[in-house]
């Protein structure tokens, strides 16, 4: 590859200088030691409203996402805000169990390319931030440097699981906060939110799951988020003692009750997440149809679907690219025509 106008940039991340940040940019991409990816520069340019922006707007309806794809469905129905939560990209990318066996390099894999091609804030789950203080930072640096808007750090033991299962333990409060402080001060000055997550309720309750929310509060995050209440009235409780901006997670069938948006918006909660919105729905929709084809051994329940090759491909943006195409290549619109059965007479 031949590198025109060759330059060293130093990236200042929270107005300091890291030498991990650096860069080295040429006319037509920016290769990103961070990442260890090649990154079009456009990819930094890209302007997206904040997830602060968001929340101040109003309380916040979000989608669970687990790829790309799911992203850009969640996106084009109109959701506000995504979050990539860690089951599914467990499931997802790896064909795993939410129990711990994400490594943080897999996750930022896909994170960062989630980020990449959305253009709503976008929340990314890290567990318990793979590792002590100094992985939590880590961690947080190089998620806000991709463009996290917000990141959402618990307070489980490691191997940790998902929130929904049983047999979950927590770590003391003085080290969940202790890491809380460490995140917070890795995204000082940037864009990018701290969520403060605990699964105490399980295993000590309501009382140290509120005192887990102050603390952390006290010490940083910018919003709280207690994992899987069991009833109605500890939401309600949680709502009312907790001040802030509040995260609850609409886990279908999980281990929390069920609640409309405005029931919770009206329990003080301000960022409502439903992670069975896009996972959920595609397994019962790949079931169903594989079962139909199967079956009757045809694709006339697929033609249901009233898609063709270009439509999913245009909810990834084939106009756009192919309108950027049309720029630079002769005859490029040709490309965007499709082709069709010829019909015998």
């Amino acid at each position: 590859m031949s590198l025109r106008n060759f330059c060293i940039v130093s990236v200042s991340f929270r107005s300091r200088i890291h030498e991990h940040a650096c860069a080295i940019c040429t006319n037509d991409i920016t290769i990103d030691t961070r990442f260890d990816r090649y990154i079009p520069e456009k990819e930094f340019c890209m302007t997206k409203q904040t997830l602060r922006a968001t929340l101040e707007a109003g309380p916040v309806l979000m989608a669970g996402i687990y790829d790309c794809l799911s992203a850009a469905v969640c996106e084009e129905a109109g959701f506000k805000a995504m979050c990539l939560g860690g089951a599914g990209v467990a499931a997802s990318s790896l064909g795993l169990p939410d129990i711990g066996l994400v490594s943080f390099g897999e996750l930022l894999n896909t994170a960062s390319n989630v980020i990449a091609r959305s253009k709503v804030p976008v929340v990314i789950d890290i567990d318990t931030g793979f590792g002590n203080e100094l992985n939590v930072m880590r961690t947080c640096e190089r998620l806000a440097a991709a463009g996290a808007s917000a990141v959402h750090l618990e307070d489980q033991t490691f191997p940790k699981r998902c929130g929904h299962l049983a047999g979950k333990d927590v770590i003391d409060t003085k080290s969940y906060l202790s890491k809380i402080k460490a995140a917070a001060h890795a995204l000082k000055g940037s864009d990018c939110l701290l969520i403060a997550r605990t699964d105490a309720f399980y295993v000590n309750g309501l009382e140290d799951s509120i005192q887990r929310c102050l603390g952390a509060l006290e010490n940083g995050a910018d919003l709280t988020f207690v994992e899987a209440p069991t009833s109605r009235d500890s939401v309600a409780e949680i709502g009312e003692r907790v001040p802030g901006w509040k995260m609850f997670n609409l886990a279908t069938g999980g281990g929390s009750p069920s609640f409309t948006f405005k029931e919770l918006t009206g329990y003080g909660y301000n960022l409502v997440s439903v992670p069975g919105v896009s996972m959920m729905s595609a397994i019962t929709g790949i079931r169903e149809t594989c079962r139909a084809v199967l079956g009757d051994e045809n694709d006339h329940h697929i033609a249901k679907f009233g898609m063709s090759p270009r439509n999913i491909f245009e909810i990834v943006g084939l106009n756009d690219w192919l309108a950027k195409e049309a720029q630079f290549v002769d005859g490029a619109k040709a490309g965007a025509a499709e082709i069709r059965p010829v019909e015998k007479a």
